[in-house]
C-alpha cells in the first residue's frame, strides 16, 4: 500500500489518502476503518435527469464523493470493500443526505478522514505500507565486491540495498584481500540486520 497524503497527528484528528496495491492491503483497510469515520473516492452513480418533454433518463457518471460511513462490508471472494453512508459533501449531482455505497478495490486511492488516530491504527498503516512485513522471501544476490540485498513479495521484488566494495585480487601482497572480503561481507550483514524483519 502506498500512501499519497498525510496529513494527521496521533490523538488527533486528520486525514490519509492511500493506494492499495494488493489483496492483503483492502484486508488492512477493513481493519483500519469504522463507523463514523469520513471516505473521499471515485465512485460511479445512477444520476435521473429530466428532459425538455418531461421524460426521465439515467445515466451512470463517474463521481468524488465523500459519505460518512454507516456500514461496512467486506467481500472476501472478490477482496472488496464497501462502505455505505450519506453523503456529506454537496455536489451538483447529489444532495447532503442522500445514502450510496463506494466500493474500495485495489489500485484506486480513496481518503479517510478520522476524529481520532490512534496508536494501533498508526502501527496498522506503518505495517501495511512496509513491504519487509509482507515479504515471502528475502534474498542476497552477490559476486565479488557486488550484493545487493532483495525483499521478494507476492507482487514484487525490492532492492532494499546495494553493497559495493573495491576487492583486490588474491595475488596482491600482504592481507589486503582477505581484509576487504571481510569488510564486504560485513556489509552485507549489517545490511541484511537493517533491513530485515
Amino acid at each position: 500500500m502506498k500512501i499519497i497524503n498525510k496529513k494527521l497527528i496521533e490523538k488527533s484528528d486528520g486525514l490519509l489518502t492511500l493506494l492499495p496495491e494488493s489483496e492483503e492491503d483492502i484486508w488492512h483497510i477493513y481493519n483500519l476503518i469504522s463507523i463514523g469515520d469520513k471516505i473521499k473516492s471515485v465512485t460511479y452513480r445512477k444520476i435521473q435527469s429530466i428532459g425538455s418533454t418531461g421524460s426521465t433518463n439515467s445515466t451512470k457518471m463517474k463521481l468524488k464523493m465523500t459519505i460518512q460511513i454507516e456500514s461496512i462490508d467486506f467481500d472476501t471472494e472478490g477482496c472488496k470493500l464497501r462502505l455505505s453512508g450519506i453523503n456529506v459533501e454537496e455536489n451538483k449531482y447529489i444532495k447532503l443526505g442522500q445514502y450510496h455505497t463506494i466500493e474500495i478495490a485495489s489500485y484506486r486511492n480513496f481518503t479517510i478522514w478520522k476524529d481520532y488516530w490512534d496508536s494501533i491504527h498508526l502501527q496498522r498503516i506503518k505495517q501495511a505500507c512496509d513491504p519487509s512485513h509482507t515479504a515471502e522471501i528475502a534474498a542476497v544476490l552477490m559476486q565479488s565486491g557486488l550484493a545487493n540485498v532483495c525483499l521478494v513479495t507476492k507482487h514484487m521484488t525490492i532492492v532494499k540495498a546495494k553493497i559495493q566494495k573495491q576487492i583486490p585480487k588474491k595475488r596482491s601482497i600482504g592481507n589486503a584481500h582477505n581484509k576487504a572480503k571481510y569488510k564486504f561481507f560485513n556489509a552485507i550483514i549489517e545490511a541484511l540486520i537493517r533491513h530485515i524483519k
